[in-house]
C-alpha cells in the first residue's frame, strides 16, 4: 500500500474544476479527465461544467464511457485508507464518492485524519490569540512609558497633568485587564497543546505501518 505522504503528493494533480476551452474540448482525453477527477474525489457532478461548456463553445459530446472508465480507476485509488487520513488531515472535504470502494474503512481514516486538522487548528488559534495579546500588552507598555515621560516634563502645564494621570490610570486598568487575559489564553494555548500531543502520541502507539505514516503526516505541519 502507498503510504499516505505518497498519496499527499499525489493529490496534487486535480483536473479543471471549471470549464474548458475550445480546443481542450475537441482534444480532451476523456479517460484521463475522469481518472484526475475521481482523484481527487471530486463529485460526480463536476463533470456538468466542463459538458455545458464543450457544447457550448465547440459542439462537442464528451465521451462519458470513457471519463467513467477513468473516474472509476481515480476512485480506486483515491479512496483508500491511508488517503482517507491524508484528506482529513489536509482539513479537505469528503464529497460521498467511495460508495463500493471500502467506503467504511476510507471515512474511519478520514475521520482520525479530520479529527487531527481540527485540533491542530485550535492550537493555531490559541497561538494566534495569545500573540495578539501580547502584542497588545507591548503596545500598552509603549503607551504607558509615553505618558509617564509626559507627566513629568517640565513644559507639562497642570491641566495636562490631570489629564495625563486620567490616561495614565485607563492605561494601567487595560495593562491589568490583558495581563488576566492572557492567563486564560495561555492556559487554553496549553491545554490544546497537550491534547493535540496526546492524540499524536495515540496514533503513534496503534502500531500498524498505517498508524505510522499518520505519525509521518502529523509531524509534517
Amino acid at each position: 500500500m502507498r503510504t499516505r505522504i505518497v498519496v499527499l503528493a499525489s493529490l496534487a494533480l486535480a483536473g479543471c474544476a471549471g470549464g474548458m476551452s475550445k480546443d481542450e474540448c475537441l482534444y480532451a482525453d476523456w479517460k484521463s479527465v475522469g481518472y484526475e477527477d475521481g482523484a481527487r474525489g471530486a463529485p460526480a457532478s463536476a463533470i456538468a461544467p466542463r459538458r455545458q461548456a464543450c457544447a457550448s463553445k465547440a459542439g462537442v459530446t464528451l465521451n462519458m464511457d470513457a471519463y467513467l472508465e477513468g473516474r472509476a480507476i481515480g476512485l480506486a485509488q483515491y479512496c483508500t485508507p491511508s488517503n482517507g487520513f491524508a484528506v482529513g488531515a489536509q482539513g479537505r472535504v469528503y464529497n460521498g464518492v467511495c460508495h463500493g470502494y471500502n467506503e467504511a474503512a476510507f471515512k474511519s481514516e478520514f475521520w482520525d485524519g479530520a479529527h487531527l486538522y481540527k485540533l491542530k487548528s485550535v492550537v493555531q488559534s490559541a497561538s494566534a490569540a495569545v500573540r495578539s495579546a501580547e502584542r497588545d500588552l507591548e503596545a500598552i507598555h509603549y503607551d504607558i512609558a509615553f505618558t509617564e515621560a509626559a507627566l513629568i516634563a517640565p513644559e507639562t502645564t497642570i491641566v495636562e497633568r490631570i489629564e495625563l494621570l486620567a490616561e495614565l490610570k485607563h492605561l494601567n486598568e487595560e495593562q491589568y485587564r490583558i495581563e488576566e487575559a492572557m492567563i486564560g489564553l495561555q492556559l487554553a494555548h496549553q491545554d490544546a497543546r497537550r491534547e493535540l500531543e496526546s492524540y499524536e502520541w495515540r496514533l503513534a502507539s496503534e502500531g500498524s505501518s498505517d498508524a505510522r505514516t499518520k505519525t509521518a503526516l502529523a509531524i509534517l505541519r
